[in-house]
């Protein structure tokens, strides 16, 4: 018998009806958003590998208080789509487009000439050339090698946090190889411009609250003299290593599996976090003019204390478990709260959402995503019928959205992965889920034909019906729409640069810099 934590995560799961519409080649118009009269403060969050079963509304047992009050007073997107790994993600936020045209389909990783091309204008850029000033604190992940790269030169006028995927949450260290050689630095800057600092005088402070104290201290410099504020916030929490001070796993005495209850006290370090920074951004008044957005940038990762129950598969996976993310927005300029958006979305849609609302005209943007403040704001049918989970050439891996078909060909296996009784959730493996090694994709063994998967999603959400025998008709049409989706493309620009030394950290000082390529 299912559990009162299953039962209502399934519930949530159930009850929305997905946004069923077509469109010739299904692309849909751009249409234009209305922008209130004054340019609003936009504070953007994300959570680094939270799981669809890690959040109060949607039934965990992990308790997140401030992030459901914010989701339940704003709009909660039912079918909000992310890409399932961390870099690819945070690109599609920064361009406004899929990773099948910015290259950036694998990790970035720390030990690698490679980055976010130039030649894309970045999301803070746009805003700044409206007026904003932007800040970003946090995680980068869009590559570090050169001074271009960095957050600063990408439209930031500040940056507070780290260049890489993951590190130690108190010491801000980390640790890499290439070419035989291992090595451990710091990597954590105070970016403003052209100087670039590193931080030397946190060891020892969690990044939850150094990072949200740092945007309690950007806000209450806001006054009503200077720009309107674009405060981007992807956060280290709840990303591995399985770091958290003890107050807050003490709080879930009620989780016997260790890895599950210190990561549900991360959960809760972040969501007081996100608490902390709302509470200043109200005192100082800019929520009365403010939009507040909050995203996943994956799913969760099963062996890190993470869960995504009901849905199928985890973080690495293109399954609905490792795109299919929490989020919602949040903030008095929406006209209808309260209310859970069933139209598709996806994370290249903030983009010109956000540019629209801010003045800016998005017909002059090139991005995939579409503007649609007005339809969250009111409840409209989304623009948006079809979107590529992951367009990759190089390992022959591909899986689309159409309405309500998904397609997946070349997808490695992955399961279901219920919250397990006592001392077993630690222990659990990716099974055969993981199409990425070392944050890269890996092209499937020829010996036999791809496996190819069709599912129904608004009939069965959870993945557990492949259609692709049943209905060769609909599995034509989904080929079809493959095709047409796989142009143009960018090549993966990182998978095949090789893993170099010089970006050693004893070459800048044991801190983690650019100047290396």
């Amino acid at each position: 018998m299912a559990t009162p934590v299953v039962m209502s995560a399934l519930k949530c799961l159930l009850i929305p009806v997905l946004c069923l519409l077509t469109h010739p080649n299904g692309i849909s118009h751009v249409a234009a958003a209305v922008a209130p009269p004054t340019q609003p403060h936009i504070l953007f969050i994300v959570a680094d590998d939270l799981g669809w079963n890690d959040v109060g509304w949607h039934g965990s047992e992990i308790r997140t208080p401030h992030l459901d009050e914010l989701a339940k007073s704003g709009v909660i997107l039912d079918h909000s789509y992310v890409q399932p790994i961390c870099s690819p993600t945070r690109s599609s936020i920064m361009s406004g487009k899929f990773v099948s045209h910015t290259g950036i389909q694998s990790l970035i990783l720390a030990t690698k000439e490679c980055g976010l091309p130039t030649n894309i204008t970045t999301i803070a850029q746009q805003l700044k050339g409206l007026g904003y000033a932007t800040h970003a604190i946090g995680k980068w992940h869009q590559g570090y090698c050169k001074k271009a790269y960095t957050p600063s030169q990408r439209g930031f006028d500040t940056f507070y946090g780290y260049y890489t995927g993951e590190e130690d949450y108190f010491s801000h260290l980390r640790t890499d190889s290439a070419d035989g050689k291992h090595w451990t630095g710091l990597d954590f800057h105070y970016d403003t411009g052209d100087q670039y600092e590193n931080v030397v005088d946190m060891n020892g402070s969690y990044s939850a609250h150094v990072f949200a104290n740092r945007a309690i201290n950007i806000i209450n410099q806001q006054d009503s003299s200077k720009p309107a504020l674009y405060l981007y916030m992807p956060f280290q929490s709840v990303h591995s290593p399985i770091q958290v001070p003890g107050e807050y796993p003490a709080k879930y005495p009620n989780i016997k599996d260790e890895q599950r209850r210190q990561f549900a006290g991360m959960v809760s370090a972040l969501d007081e976090a996100v608490g902390n920074v709302t509470a200043a951004w109200k005192q100082k008044g800019l929520y009365d003019n403010s939009i507040i957005v909050f995203t996943t940038d994956n799913g969760g990762l099963v062996r890190s204390g993470g869960n995504n129950y009901p849905l199928r598969g985890q973080k690495f996976t293109l399954w609905e478990g490792g795109t299919r993310g929490v989020a919602f927005v949040s903030g008095p300029l929406l006209n209808k709260t309260g209310y859970v958006y069933p139209g598709l979305w996806h994370v290249v849609d903030w983009y010109p959402t956000l540019v629209e609302l801010a003045g800016g005209n998005s017909s002059d943007l090139d991005v995939d995503g579409f503007p649609m403040w007005s339809h969250l704001s009111n409840n409209i049918t989304s623009l948006r019928v079809n979107f590529p989970y992951l367009i990759h050439n190089e390992s022959d891996t591909f899986a689309i959205r159409v309405n309500e078909w998904k397609l997946m060909i070349g997808v490695k296996n992955d399961t279901w992965h219920p919250v397990p009784p006592e001392s077993q959730l630690g222990q659990v493996e990716l099974a055969t889920s993981d199409n990425f090694e070392d944050g890269e994709l890996l092209p499937e063994k020829k010996k036999k034909q791809p496996v190819t998967y069709l599912f129904n999603l608004a009939e069965d959400p959870t993945e557990h019906n492949d259609l692709s025998q049943s209905n060769p008709e609909q599995l034509a049409t989904m080929m079809k729409e493959l095709e047409n989706m796989k142009h143009p493309y960018a090549p993966d620009i990182c998978s095949k640069v090789a893993k170099s030394e010089k970006s050693n950290p004893k070459n800048f000082g044991n801190a983690y810099s650019h100047g290396w390529c």
